[in-house]
Order: C-alpha cells, then sequence, then structure tokens
C-alpha cells in the first residue's frame, strides 16, 4: 500500500506540468515578424571565397527560399530586399534583427554592418556563431521601401548534414533571442525535475528489500526521459555555438530509440515470455530501419520512440487474444491511444507534446507496476500463512507421536516432562514457572528466552513474559476480569494468560492459522 501511494503521489508532479504548460502557452503574446516567409532571396556561392560585398548580378547567384539556403561547408552572400508592412505597427522600438540557423554569420543593413555572429570565412578562419542570435537595428536606418539586408554565411563547422540548416529570420523588439524559441522550455524543467524524481524513487526502491528488475528498467526510463528533455529544451534556455546543435539532435534520437526500445523490452518481458528475444531484436532492427531513413531529425526522432510503441501495441494485442487478461487489454489501449495520438500530432510529436505523452505512458505503468506489485505481496502474505499453518500441524503432529522432553532440576534431583503437558509458561526473575495441564507447576532454571528456543513451534509468545502451548488455547477474550484489565487467553483448564496489546495482531494470526 504504501508503494502504491508513493507513486500515485508522484503522479501528481506531470498533472501540475500539463496546468502551468497551457497557462504559460496563453501567457505569451510577444511577437516577432518573418522576413522571408514566401520572398525569393537572393544568394550567391562564389568558388572563392569573398568578404566583400557583392552586386548581386554575377552569374553565381540564383533566386532561392531562404528555407533551402544551405550554409554547411561553404559560404553563402544572401540579399533580401523588402518594405515595411502594416504589421510592423505592432513591434516596439528599439528593433532587432533575429537569425536562427547552423551558420557563422555577418549582417548589413541598407549599407552599414549591424555586427557579426562568430566570423564568416573558409575552413580553416571560421569562427561558429551562435545557433540563435539577435543584432540591434537602429530605427533611422529602416525605410518604408526597398529596405536591403544583406548577410554572409558560412558553416564549415557542421556535424551533420541537415536538409533545413537555416530556421529563421526576422525582426521584432530587440532582446534575447531565446524568449522565441521553445516558449514552453521553462515549464518543461517542471517535466525534467519529475521524470528525475522518478529515476531516484525508482533507484532507490530497487535497492531495497524488495526491489524488483523493473524498478531498475523504470528508473533507466525516466532518466533517459530527464536527459532527452533537458536536451530538447536546452535551445530555449542556453546560449551554444552551432556545431553543438547537431549533437544536441543527436543525443534527443539516440534517447528516443533507447527509450522506445525498453518500452518495447518491458512489455516482451511481461507478456511474450519465451518468445521475448525475437520480439526485441525484431523490434531493434524495424526501428532502425525507419530511424534511419526517415527525412529529418524531428522524424528519426518520432519514430524512435513510434516504432517500438507500435510493435509493442501489437504484441500486447496478440496476447490478450491468447490470455483475455483485462490488464493487458487495458494496457494496450492505453498504447493504442497513445499511438493514435502520434500519428495525429506527428508535425509538432517532438516538441513539449512528446514529453507530456511519455509522462502519462509512464504515469501508467508505474500504477499497474504497483498494482502487481500489491497482489504479490498479498500472494507472499497467504503464501507464509498457508506454510505457518502447516508447519504448526508438522509440529503438532510430531509432537502427539513422539513428545519432547524438558529436563528440569528440582533439590538436586532431575525430572523429565513432556512438553505437551505445559499449558503456559511464566518469567519470574531468573527462573521461569511452568503451569501445567494437571494444574500442577514446575520451576525452570533459566530465562523466558532460552525456554522459548528450546520448546517447539507450537508454543508462541504472547507477553513479554508468557508463552502459551496453542494446543491448550480455547478462547481469546478481550473482556476486563477483576483480576486482570485487557486482552486474555483462556485455556483449556480455565487459565487465563494476558497477552500484549504490541502482540495481539500477531497473536489473532497465529490462532487463526494454527487453530481454525
Amino acid at each position: 500500500m504504501g508503494y502504491c501511494g508513493s507513486v500515485r503521489r508522484w503522479l501528481v508532479v506531470p498533472i501540475i506540468c500539463l496546468v502551468l504548460l497551457f497557462v504559460a502557452e496563453a501567457q505569451a503574446n510577444d511577437v516577432v515578424l518573418p522576413l522571408t516567409s514566401e520572398q525569393a532571396i537572393t544568394v550567391c556561392q562564389f568558388e572563392q571565397f569573398r568578404d566583400e560585398l557583392p552586386d548581386f548580378n554575377e552569374p553565381e547567384c540564383k533566386s532561392l527560399q531562404f528555407r533551402d539556403v544551405d550554409p554547411q561547408h561553404q559560404s553563402l552572400w544572401l540579399l533580401i530586399t523588402f518594405d515595411q508592412q502594416p504589421s510592423w505597427q505592432y513591434l516596439q522600438p528599439p528593433y532587432g534583427l533575429y537569425l536562427f540557423g547552423k551558420a557563422a554569420s555577418s549582417v548589413y543593413f541598407n549599407g552599414q554592418l549591424l555586427g557579426s555572429n562568430g566570423m564568416p570565412g573558409t575552413p580553416d578562419s571560421e569562427v561558429a556563431g551562435q545557433m540563435d542570435t539577435v543584432f540591434y537595428l537602429p530605427e533611422p536606418l529602416v525605410r518604408d521601401r526597398a529596405n536591403q539586408l544583406v548577410i554572409h554565411l558560412s558553416g564549415h563547422h557542421s556535424v551533420l548534414p541537415l536538409n533545413a540548416p537555416m530556421h529563421f529570420i526576422g525582426i521584432g523588439q530587440f532582446g534575447d533571442a531565446k524568449r522565441f524559441l521553445q516558449r514552453l522550455s521553462k515549464w518543461g524543467l517542471v517535466l525534467v525535475g519529475a521524470f528525475v524524481v522518478g529515476a531516484l524513487f525508482f533507484c532507490m526502491l530497487s535497492f531495497g528489500p524488495n526491489g524488483q528488475p523493473s524498478h531498475r528498467l523504470f528508473a533507466v526510463l525516466c532518466l533517459l526521459a530527464a536527459i532527452q528533455l533537458s536536451t530538447e529544451v536546452a535551445r530555449g534556455l542556453i546560449s551554444y555555438s552551432y556545431p553543438w546543435h547537431d549533437i544536441r539532435l543527436l543525443v534527443v534520437t539516440g534517447c528516443s530509440v533507447i527509450f522506445g526500445m525498453l518500452l518495447l523490452l518491458y512489455s516482451s518481458l511481461k507478456v511474450a515470455s519465451g518468445q521475448a528475444i525475437h520480439w526485441i531484436y525484431g523490434g531493434l532492427l524495424c526501428t532502425l530501419a525507419v530511424v534511419l531513413y526517415a527525412p529529418g531529425f524531428d522524424a528519426k526522432t518520432t519514430a524512435g520512440v513510434f516504432v517500438p510503441l507500435l510493435i509493442s501495441s501489437l504484441q500486447l494485442l496478440l496476447y490478450w487474444r491468447v490470455s483475455k487478461h483485462r490488464a493487458t487489454l487495458r494496457w494496450f489501449l492505453v498504447q493504442l491511444a497513445i499511438v493514435i495520438t502520434i500519428v495525429v500530432n506527428t508535425p509538432g510529436f517532438h516538441e513539449i507534446i512528446h514529453f507530456s505523452i511519455i509522462a502519462v505512458l509512464l504515469c501508467y505503468l508505474f500504477i499497474q507496476q504497483a498494482n502487481e506489485h500489491r497482489a504479490q505481496l498479498q500472494q507472499l502474505q497467504h503464501d507464509q500463512a498457508r506454510i505457518a499453518k502447516l508447519e504448526y500441524k508438522l509440529s503438532e503432529s510430531a509432537q502427539s507421536n513422539s513428545p519432547a522432553k524438558l529436563e528440569i532440576s528440582v533439590a538436586g534431583r532431575t525430572e523429565y516432562i513432556d512438553t505437551t503437558s505445559i499449558a503456559y509458561c511464566k518469567a519470574a526473575g531468573d527462573y521461569v514457572e511452568l503451569y501445567l495441564t494437571n494444574l500442577d507447576e514446575r520451576l525452570y532454571s533459566g530465562s523466558l528466552k532460552q525456554l522459548e528456543e528450546m520448546l517447539p513451534s507450537t508454543f508462541l509468545r504472547v507477553h513479554r513474559s508468557y508463552l502459551v502451548n496453542l494446543h491448550e488455547v480455547v478462547a481469546l477474550d478481550s473482556k476486563p476480569s477483576k483480576e486482570r484489565s485487557g486482552v486474555l487467553l483462556r485455556l483449556a483448564q480455565e487459565q487465563r494468560v494476558p497477552v500484549s496489546r504490541r502482540l495481539l495482531p500477531a497473536v489473532r494470526d497465529s490462532l487463526k492459522q494454527t487453530l481454525v
């Protein structure tokens, strides 16, 4: 019950996170206006590196869309001509020119250098610029018509060839460029914290007395989700040079693939038993094939978790058709709902919705595991009760067939009495008083603890000063008598033995197991 309660309390964190995400999105009202939504721009690529402004009439110049500009491992000059638009009325000075992409850059506006992000150059001379940057744009430089923006780009430090290395160019109020990136990134840290707490919780649980392999698996899943999400939202939180963007994409995609495969591993071990290895390596081959051939890292990241989840759902469906287990059907329906959500939201799945869905899936698996753990504990307690009852019956049978003898020294002579003839024992200083079934009494020289170790399992400690032969118990009386208050055991010869309140639950259980 404690484990189940801890899991449910931990689930409150993702719920609060989702509420905060919607609040943050509603409050995001800062705007930046794109300069090249559908506008063609002039792009020049020269065989020899040039650091002076071209006139953009050379044969090497051509017209492209901004999304098709590719400065990776080359140097480019861009010319964008534009007029002020009515939407500029929503902008408040001072203005800033925002440029997001994998390149070092130098920017000229109406013939004046605004600044450089890194330093465009040859493979040897280039200084890598920031992935996302802003240039201060003096208001007097802006004309109503025919503004000319010239940008020199180079991306010789690129690690991975991306299909669209240049992401955005636009004008907004001057400020931190990161505020326009991943507007929910700060709230994504709430989910990161929840995943980290989950990883620590299951890590500690795995090293406890009831630790299971699934606890370690859940700890790794939470840790992977925390690493992937923190890497994903890093662009909106910290500034980094553009080569690190490629490393970031590799980490995010790698974590997605490992996470998806661990989900498939978990379901395979739970339901596929002897066929688990075939599901695992088959799922791995399918996942790697789709990830390698998927266009773009957003699609690769989505495929990394989608393909194993789809295979796991098929696996659960097949197993349910054989077993008709209701828990398996619920598990399948939850994963099917997530698969459908991924298909519907594929364009934006790699963003915050990805991790919100992952949190929901992990929450369901945690609750399912907690319920299974509780059922296992209940079964274990039931089995232990049956074993204890069997041991008592065996001990009772052995006592009947061959009663154990207890040696007692009295006035220089040794006496041997059958343990079956002892009704109960009472501590009396350095001695123990033995009360027999025929109402006689004897004195044992030793402590009650020593005597407890010598007597068979048919004797039970019911009080710090009393041992009782369970075979002699006929009733448990909770009504106070004139001599004593509290709970008493009534024996066959109408003898009364007090029961400690601390030991009362254990006494009740023992009586149920041995006398019922």
